[in-house]
């Protein structure tokens, strides 16, 4: 097969497949865990559509395969084909051999990948480093410090390239063995946040960009949540440094939780709304991390085919450890000397937040960057995701119908499958839906 290959580079078996492949992403009513159900029945995509008349056998209904036959796909797949054809990228099939192991897995797993970077870190053991954007300067110095010492042991961090606590991880990891990995929520070739040009440009040359959404797509809302379910995917673990309540960290932590990964939070200070999340995953039964020995030793039988241990980490941590603490000590030098500036001059002591200088510069690159739901409150992010004249029509199927999964639901309502998503993410955060076991979805009491 394509072995990660360019469009240009692709055999004639390959971009039959590819072609297949854009069949099923873009026929109407079928969502990624329909996808990954003919894949698995059927073997790979071209035979899934050569065998449009047995969906049945992978429990599809005789609605989604009339709907492959109309060909209605063909404009937004042959839309996607051509912007392949000029961007520096590979295209990393279902098929593909370099098609990461622990993603396959998933009942949602991605019919496709793009890729820009070192591709054999998908071969690597993972382990995932999210958190809010709007950080603290201890939340991303925690960050950076787990990544650091994780990636000095071989193991390699995966993040969404946000602002925050995720642009530390990838600048610290990408310093060391393990390397990073960036799972964007735009097409491979679109740069968001812009101000992240420079973690971009680094990931291209020493760690790998990740996307399933096609060239040129736009930093919708709707795909944020959707490419959370890949962070957690490649990953052994995940862990969340800072997340206030209702965090889109949460969803992630939250996947990761049904894709049988394991989920670690940092506590974090007593009633800081930072951290109101972290402490509710602690609360659920997440585990609360204190040290990156503190994940080697939980992932101890994960790690140990790949020669990773506790061992790995001794003298390497000390060094990082001593870096970090340097710097925090530093600030809070800094905070004191202000706070006695202040008294003398009769400022307001809460201006000692200047002395946490921002190393991401997150306000001054927020003003260059286009506004998301990422970037909203929570509950004015949920309002976003799930329109109120959509809203009471979805309610009022899962009353009528009970549990549906979302490509069902998209199915019935005749949604397409991403917008159906997005509605359900932003329900269950406004708490008028709940996630069951299998991905089905409930109407909240």
């Amino acid at each position: 097969m394509s072995q990660g290959l360019s469009w240009a580079e692709m055999g004639e078996e390959a971009r039959t497949e590819y072609w297949a492949s854009l069949a099923l992403r873009h026929c109407t009513g079928l969502g990624a865990r329909s996808c990954a159900r003919l894949l698995r029945t059927f073997g790979s995509a071209y035979a899934a559509v050569q065998s449009r008349q047995r969906w049945r056998e992978a429990g599809l209904t005789q609605k989604q395969s009339a709907e492959m036959a109309t060909g209605s796909w063909r404009v937004t797949a042959r839309q996607e084909w051509d912007s392949v054809r000029d961007i520096d990228a590979a295209i990393l099939l279902w098929t593909d051999p370099l098609y990461p192991a622990p993603l396959r897995q998933l009942p949602d797993a991605p019919v496709l990948l793009y890729c820009q970077g070192d591709m054999s870190l998908l071969q690597a053991p993972a382990f995932a480093i999210v958190g809010s954007r709007r950080s603290t300067e201890h939340g991303r110095t925690v960050a950076a410090h787990m990544a650091r010492c994780l990636s000095s042991c071989g193991v390699t961090i995966v993040s969404g390239m946000a602002l925050g606590i995720d642009r530390v991880a990838h600048e610290a990891a990408l310093a060391r063995i393990g390397r990073s990995i960036g799972v964007l929520g735009t097409g491979i070739d679109v740069m968001y946040p812009r101000g992240n040009r420079g973690v971009f440009d680094a990931m291209r040359e020493h760690g790998l960009l990740i996307s399933e959404f096609m060239p040129g797509a736009l930093p919708l809302p709707e795909h944020f949540p959707v490419r959370n379910r890949i962070i957690s995917g490649l990953a052994l673990g995940v862990l969340v440094v800072e997340a206030a309540s209702r965090s889109g960290s949460l969803i992630t932590a939250r996947l990761a939780l049904e894709q049988n990964r394991e989920v670690y939070a940092v506590p974090g200070p007593a009633l800081d709304s930072h951290c109101l999340g972290c402490q509710d995953l602690v609360r659920q039964g997440a585990r609360p991390v204190f040290s990156a020995e503190d994940v080697l030793r939980d992932l101890a039988d994960q790690l140990r085919p790949y020669g990773i241990s506790q061992a790995s980490l001794s003298e390497e941590e000390k060094s990082v450890q001593d870096q970090d603490d340097g710097a925090e000590q530093a600030v809070i030098k800094r905070e004191a000397d202000i706070k006695r500036e202040a008294a003398i001059t009769g400022e307001a002591a809460t201006d000692s937040r200047r002395a946490r200088t921002d190393v991401c510069k997150d306000e001054a690159v927020k003003a260059d960057d286009q506004p998301l739901q990422q970037d909203l409150p929570p509950l004015d992010a949920a309002e976003q995701l799930a329109p109120t004249e959509r809203r009471a029509l979805l309610l009022d199927c899962l009353r009528q119908k009970g549990p549906m999964q979302a490509d069902d639901l998209a199915c019935t309502l005749a949604m397409p499958v991403s917008e159906m998503n997005a509605m359900l993410v932003g329900l269950e955060m406004l708490g008028q839906v709940r996630r069951l076991p299998g991905a089905r979805y409930e109407a909240g009491v």
